[in-house]
Order: C-alpha cells, then sequence, then structure tokens
C-alpha cells in the first residue's frame, strides 16, 4: 500500500474510532475504545512527524501545508492529553468533540490540499517504498502504551520544536537554557 493510501486508511479507522466513542462515552468500553484511538493518534503523529513529512519535506521543501500539518499535530497532541487526562471526568465529552474537531480539520485538509501535492512530487515507487517504511513504524509504535510517546511529543510541542527532535538534541538544547529548566524543575516542585 503506498503512503497516502495508508494514511488515508488511517484516518478512516480514526474517524470510525470517534463514532464508537460517542456512542459509547457514558459507558465503562469508554476507557477501552479511547486507548484504541488515542494509540493510534499517537501511531499516526509519529509517523507523519518523524517519517512521512521529512519526506515530503526533502522533496518539496517546507510549503505552507506542511508547516500547518506541523502545529496541527501539536494542537492535536495537547487535545488528546487533555481527553486522557479527563477520561472519567464530566467535561470528557467537550474535550473529545474538541478533538475530533481538531482531527477532522486536519484530516480534510491534509488529504484535499497537502496529499495531491505530494502525489505530484513523489513517484510511485517512492511512495510505495514510502508506505512500507510507514506501516513498519506504525506497528511499532501501536505495539506500546501510548502514554510515554505522548509526554514527549508535548514535551517538545511546548519547547516550540515543529518537528522531532533525538534525546542528545534536547539535552543539549536544555543545557542552552537553564533559566527554562529552573522553571520546570520549580514547577514540578510546587505541583
Amino acid at each position: 500500500m503506498n503512503a497516502i493510501q495508508l494514511l488515508k486508511q488511517q484516518h478512516r479507522e480514526v474517524e470510525q474510532l470517534f463514532m464508537k466513542l460517542e456512542k459509547n462515552a457514558g459507558t465503562a468500553a469508554r476507557a477501552e475504545i479511547f486507548g484504541e484511538l488515542a494509540s493510534k493518534l499517537v501511531g499516526h503523529d509519529g509517523i507523519e512527524r518523524e517519517i512521512f513529512y521529512p519526506a515530503c519535506e526533502e522533496e518539496m521543501g517546507l510549503n505552507d501545508q506542511l508547516g500547518e500539518a506541523l502545529v496541527e499535530h501539536g494542537v492535536i497532541e495537547f487535545s488528546l492529553y487533555e481527553c486522557d487526562q479527563a477520561l472519567k471526568q464530566d467535561d470528557f465529552k467537550f474535550k473529545l468533540t474538541v478533538l475530533k474537531e481538531l482531527v477532522l480539520h486536519h484530516v480534510k485538509e491534509e488529504e484535499e490540499e497537502f496529499f495531491p501535492q505530494v502525489e505530484k512530487a513523489f513517484d510511485d515507487q517512492d511512495l510505495d517504498a514510502l508506505g512500507e517504511e510507514l506501516e513498519e513504524g506504525f506497528e511499532d509504535a501501536t505495539s506500546e502504551d501510548f502514554h510515554e510517546p505522548l509526554f514527549e511529543n508535548l514535551r517538545q510541542v511546548l519547547a516550540g520544536t515543529l518537528k522531532p527532535v533525538s534525546a542528545a538534541e534536547a539535552e543539549a538544547d536544555d543545557d542552552e537554557r537553564p533559566l527554562m529548566k529552573r522553571r520546570a524543575v520549580r514547577g514540578r516542585k510546587s505541583a
């Protein structure tokens, strides 16, 4: 399956999980369905930000659609975190609605505006190879608990990073910002 087909398939799966979650919003199944949704969203985010978007940037440059998609991923990750924290709270439904709206907006723009550009920039063979790489990455990402990658993505989003950062880069970056580091430590102590 080529990269575009795979990503669209994942979009449909996420849409189905949103519908299933809305139907079961007040039941005991909510946590299980949400866990599946969150895992798929985090896995999808991971393969797009770490594999797909960098390949697109290399081939097409950092255009408006790609830049916006990267920013939207950060907003979606934050909203996903908010939903996860509210899973057993009364405001879960509201936060889930916002997450769904963000995801659907992102999917619509990606499929209608960005994917056609990608299909013009890449040949079929490259899209097939990229699809295989994405599929392997997604399997790896969804085989583990979604919380750790979600928290790591949020840390990068809050640091103002659009693209994934390796642990070594993050550590070097933290060393260059001692004031931010002290504030983070102070904030953890007061919590």
